[in-house]
Order: structure tokens, then C-alpha cells, then sequence
């Protein structure tokens, strides 16, 4: 065992070209008398960091994993910028274990702050890097929920059967960095999930925002089910998730305390979609992302003789009516003022419907909060659903109940 200042450490990283031989290093025992290390914001000390290498867009980066408390924060450095924080992080963490692929080091600081080094066979094959590609999730390393759902385990690694799952749940986080400047500054997120489910993805959410962006959200689940409200609500007590919260009910009838930022449905089915829908447009939610599923309402309604070719056939009826649903699901969101976009989502498990609508709100324009049949955009939906020879429809039963559309709906 050899004993060595700390300039002395410092020097062998770079004379036995340590970083260049990195497989794995790993860091415990935070020093208290140490200033914070690079957080988004350190809510609290992170008490153990792991490094890395990664391939990100097939150049050779480190990847620094600082888990704080509950949390799991991440940051990639280039080789100089590494070396640069390497003296910090050396002064903060105690101990260090540190896998090449010449031989494994134990560093730990004495009380005369000296460090002891015991150097060991190496006990780890270095991976290709294309093992260790980054693939650019936003969840990666040990996640406390996606361990405590058990698609996750102890190290971070995702369990074969669950990694359709980890890829939905990563999709979606996707779509909501999309939507982040939507969302004011300086004050707690408002989000509602209706048609939550056992909230896989609401899960992710919070963790994505709280715990990794550092912003206080106050997030509802909605579903009918009450053993899957008390399982998620029980999931959210274990996991210490404060300003999460599940609740029985129906759509149409819950009622928010303060109008939500962001309004998300992404299984609700047929109808059900249109209630949330109507709900986000009474509460003037500033971003709406929603993925519908089994649309049937329009199904038996289509009635346009030049499109008999589609129509005729049961599957291709099928698939013809979840577009019109969808296509007036988007005018009617223009009609009040929203920017509307149809991207691919990863499908759902309960269904093969994989088209998320996103609708956001232009803050530099003064939001509708109603409007009447001659508008021209209601216009543009009513005379398309009459193309197709639809009547009313939920949609617009719902918003003129809640008064958002005015006049009496005419169909031709």
C-alpha cells in the first residue's frame, strides 16, 4: 500500500494515463467541509458520483452520474473538462474505487491528508464503447421508481422484459422537453394526467421534472380504478414523491383547484379523449398533449359516397375514422387559438394507436376562452365533419354544455 500527497495523486492520473484506461470509477464519502459539485441545483449533497466513458454522436466523452439523495443528476464532459474538475472531486469524496483496464485502485484520504493507494488485478474487461454508446435517454443510471416498479435493478440496469417500456417512458420525457418553454418560470408546474393508469409515465414525469430539471410541480393522476389509485398513491408515499397525488374520478366531472399548465391523455379511450380535451380548452392550459385510443364514436357515422372505396371495408372504415377523429380533434383546438402538431408515439401496450396530439398556446397572443358557430374556425371543423357526413359530436356537446362554443351547432 503506498501513501501519497495530493499533488502526488494528481500527477499519477496523468502519468499512468488513468482517464485514457477508465472502465469505472466510482466515489463515496462526501466531505461536508467541500462547496457543492456541478447540480442543476443541489437540493441536496451529493453523497456519491460514477464515471465513465460514452460515445455521444461517436465522440469519446465521460459521463459524471451524481446521485443525490433520491436523485439521480447527469453531466458529460469533454477529456480537458474532466481533468480541469478532477482536483474537486478528488478533495470532495473520500474514497474512490477505480477500475482500468491494467489493474483496479482503492484511493482513500487519511486524517493527515495524505492518500492511501492499494492497487489490485483488474477485475473488469473493458466493454467496447459501443456497449456504453449514450442513446440519449432521459432517465439512465439507478432510477428509484423504475427499481421500485421492478423495471429497473439495483445498478441501473434495465430488465430485458421492461426495456419497451423504458423506451415508451423515454419517448414521452422527450415530447415534454419539447413543451418545457411553454411553462412559466418561478412557480410550482400544474399537471393533471387523466386516464393515468398504473402511471408509468406520469412516475417518469415527476422524476424527469423534480427530481432531474430541479422544478417543484404539483402533478394529479386521474383514473376510474380505485386498486389502481391506491397502488399508485402508495407507490408515491414509498418513494417520498411530494406534489404527487392520485385521485379517483371521471374526466368530465373532476374538478381542478388551480387551471393546470399542462393537461395530458394519453389512454383515454374513444370519447374520453374529448373530455380532457374540453376540460384543457375551459381551463386555457397552455400546453394539451394527448394520445387518443379506440375511437369508435365516428365510426358508424362516416357517410361520403366518393370515399365508398374505404368506407366499404371494415379495416380500412376503421383506420379512415380515426383520422377524421383526429384531424377535427386538431381544428377544433385551432379554432381556440392553439398551434397544433401530430407527431408518432411510441404505441401505448393497451393499443396500436400511436399518434400524439400536441397543441400549445402562443403566450404572445391573447387566448380564446370562446367562441360562436360563425366563427371561422369552428366553421372549418363543422364543414369538414359534414364532408364525412358526421352530426354532432361529443366534442362540441361538451363545449357548448360548458359554454365554450356559442349558438346553436347546425348540421347539414
Amino acid at each position: 500500500m503506498k501513501r501519497l500527497s495530493f499533488e502526488a495523486l494528481k500527477e499519477m492520473f496523468h502519468t499512468e494515463r488513468l482517464l485514457e484506461r477508465l472502465i469505472l470509477a466510482v466515489a463515496s464519502v462526501r466531505d461536508s467541509q467541500v462547496g457543492p459539485l456541478w447540480c442543476d441545483k443541489p437540493i441536496v449533497p451529493c453523497n456519491a458520483v460514477r464515471i465513465r466513458p460514452v460515445l455521444i454522436k461517436e465522440t469519446l466523452r465521460y459521463q459524471g452520474e451524481y446521485r443525490c439523495g433520491t436523485q439521480s443528476l447527469h453531466r458529460n464532459y469533454e477529456k480537458k473538462e474532466l481533468e480541469a474538475e478532477l482536483p474537486l472531486l478528488l478533495k470532495a469524496y473520500q474514497e474512490w474505487h477505480i477500475y482500468t483496464d491494467l489493474f483496479d485502485l482503492e484511493i482513500k484520504r487519511l486524517a493527515s491528508q495524505e492518500y492511501s493507494l492499494r492497487q489490485t488485478p483488474a477485475s473488469k474487461k473493458k466493454p467496447s464503447l459501443m456497449h456504453n454508446r449514450e442513446k440519449n435517454y432521459r432517465l439512465s443510471g439507478p432510477i428509484p421508481f423504475l427499481i421500485h416498479l421492478g423495471l429497473m435493478d439495483e445498478t441501473g440496469n434495465v430488465f430485458p422484459r421492461a426495456m419497451d417500456k423504458y423506451k415508451q417512458i423515454n419517448k414521452y420525457l422527450e415530447f415534454i422537453d419539447a413543451v418545457l418553454p411553454s411553462f412559466p418560470e418561478g412557480e410550482p408546474l400544474r399537471i393533471v394526467d387523466f386516464g393515468c393508469g398504473k402511471a408509468y409515465l406520469t412516475f417518469g414525469l415527476y422524476h424527469y421534472l423534480h427530481n432531474q430539471m430541479g422544478r417543484s410541480v404539483s402533478i394529479t393522476g386521474l383514473d376510474l380504478k380505485e386498486e389502481v389509485i391506491r397502488f399508485c398513491n402508495q407507490v408515491a408515499r414509498d418513494l417520498r414523491m411530494e406534489g404527487l397525488s392520485f385521485k379517483q374520478g371521471d374526466i368530465a366531472r373532476y374538478m381542478a383547484e388551480e387551471p393546470p399548465h399542462l393537461v395530458v391523455s394519453l389512454h383515454a379511450c374513444d370519447t374520453a379523449t374529448d373530455a380532457a380535451l374540453a376540460q384543457a380548452l375551459q381551463w386555457q392550459s397552455p400546453v394539451i398533449l394527448a394520445v387518443p385510443c379506440c375511437q369508435h364514436e365516428l365510426l358508424d357515422q362516416l357517410r361520403a359516397p366518393a370515399m365508398d372505396p374505404i368506407l366499404r371495408y371494415g379495416v380500412t372504415r376503421e383506420k379512415q375514422a380515426t383520422l377524421v377523429t383526429d384531424a377535427s380533434r386538431a381544428l377544433m383546438l385551432r379554432a381556440f387559438g392553439y398551434t397544433v402538431d401530430m407527431v408518432e408515439f411510441i404505441p401505448l401496450e393497451h393499443t396500436p394507436k400511436n399518434v400524439l396530439i400536441r397543441a400549445y398556446r402562443d403566450p404572445h397572443k391573447k387566448p380564446r376562452s370562446t367562441i360562436t358557430i360563425d366563427d371561422p374556425g369552428y366553421r372549418a371543423y363543422r364543414d369538414f365533419l359534414d364532408t364525412w357526413g358526421v352530426g354532432k359530436t361529443f366534442l362540441e356537446g361538451e363545449l357548448s354544455r360548458r359554454g365554450l362554443v356559442g349558438g346553436p351547432i347546425s348540421i347539414r
